[in-house]
């Protein structure tokens, strides 16, 4: 295989593994900004992995498509054309603009579409730089990516290369649950798939190094090899001897109290009773005395009398009291189609007990009376509220 200059150029098995691993990585989590985009799960899996040349890349069943253009400027430098269905973008702006999930044949990509989907690239790929950075332990950064219409200009042109150079053709596949399920391509320049392998093998390599290092350690091997050196022998336990019986008391020494015991010795510990002969002390009288409770009508809070009388007068100051037999919500086209005899369906159930409201605030719950030719309620529940406490307290 041969890149325009003539240069033989082979992707061996184990590079081929490491740039579909790495793309599989890091289009991961680009599944999870766009899926926090779109507000829907999605998934991207499944990468097959084909080395081709720009004149052999097949994409028709991408037909009509679309092209991302994505350049890594810092960490890492190459190119990533990312080619998607006309038809699945249309169905990605859709749902990140809430309109129906359908495809218009007549749909065509302005220049607010065009800049939609830059943003949703944006999202995807940055993300998978994102993840690239945490896997390469490097920093990795992209140019703004920029969308063209395949139609308008051939894959050549856009990627800016011959015919005859080499690229890598990874194919995903794409599932938005509840819009879509099919698949996308991402075509990596010759330079960018060389580096991200090399990378990724080379990682790998060093840590396969360094756990052969570590079990080859006399550190790691020694506790194998000679258990005994590293580590003293346990000594066998002592049989500890059988507990002797307890005599029996007569019932008159029963009710002595069980600290006059003597301890049995000879049970494996020390006897802490050795200081004061075979009988531990007496422990010291326990003083009791009734609980003193204060007298809480007593108590003084502290207001002052001109501010007790201040709240004597607030208690005067008249509040406005209304009562809410059930709401309902309409949007304003609805509202403004209401004429006489219009009939509102309220959320209450007929019979439920209605809300009294004071200056907004709800405080209880009553049943609707009819006291001569005027509407009464007959309070039934007190609300309690924070606004309810605060009326009482003086």
């Amino acid at each position: 295989m041969a890149n325009g200059n003539g240069e033989n150029i082979e992707f061996n098995s184990y590079e081929i593994d490491a740039v579909g691993e790495i793309l599989n990585i890091s289009m991961g989590s680009a599944a999870t900004a766009v899926s926090e985009l779109l507000n829907a799960k999605v998934w991207i899996t499944t990468p097959q992995v084909n080395v081709v040349k720009v004149d052999d890349l097949n994409y028709d069943n991408l037909e009509p498509a679309i092209c991302v253009k994505i350049v890594y400027v810092e960490g890492i430098t190459g190119l990533n054309m990312m080619v998607l269905k006309q038809n699945d973008v249309q169905l990605i702006l859709n749902q990140l603009l809430g309109n129906p999930l359908v495809i218009d044949p007549d749909f065509e990509f302005d220049e607010m579409s065009i800049s939609a989907v830059s943003e949703i690239m944006n999202q995807m790929m940055g993300a998978s730089a994102t993840a690239l950075s945490d896997l390469l332990g490097m920093t990795v950064d992209i140019s703004v990516p920029t969308p063209y219409i395949i139609e308008k200009a051939s894959f050549g042109d856009l990627c800016e290369m011959d015919a005859g150079e080499t690229v890598v053709a990874v194919t995903f596949s794409l599932t938005i649950d509840g819009v879509m399920e099919s698949e996308f391509m991402s075509v990596l320049s010759l330079p960018l798939a060389k580096t991200l392998s090399g990378k990724m093998i080379d990682k790998f390599s060093v840590a396969e190094e360094e756990e052969a290092k570590a079990a080859e350690s006399p550190a790691a091997s020694a506790p194998a090899a000679t258990p005994a050196a590293s580590a003293p022998q346990a000594q066998p336990m002592p049989q500890m001897p059988q507990m002797p019986q307890m005599p029996q008391m007569p019932a008159g020494e029963m009710q002595q109290p069980m600290y006059q015991m003597p301890p049995q010795a000879g049970y494996g510990y020390p006897n802490q009773y050795a200081a004061y002969g075979a009988y531990p002390p007496p422990p010291p009288p326990v003083n009791i005395q009734n609980a003193q409770l204060h007298q809480f009508d007593a108590m003084d809070f502290g207001i002052p009398a001109d501010q007790k009388d201040n709240l004597k007068l607030l208690m005067g100051v008249p509040l406005e009291i209304s009562v809410e037999i059930g709401t309902a919500k309409r949007k304003v086209k609805d509202i403004l189609e209401f004429t006489q005899g219009t009939i509102i369906e309220l959320e209450r159930q007929a019979g439920a007990p209605v809300d009294i409201v004071v200056n907004g605030n709800l405080i209880a719950r009553g049943d609707v009376v009819v006291i001569d030719d005027n509407f009464a309620v007959r309070i039934t529940e007190i609300v309690k509220s924070k606004f309810m406490d605060s009326l009482g307290k003086e």
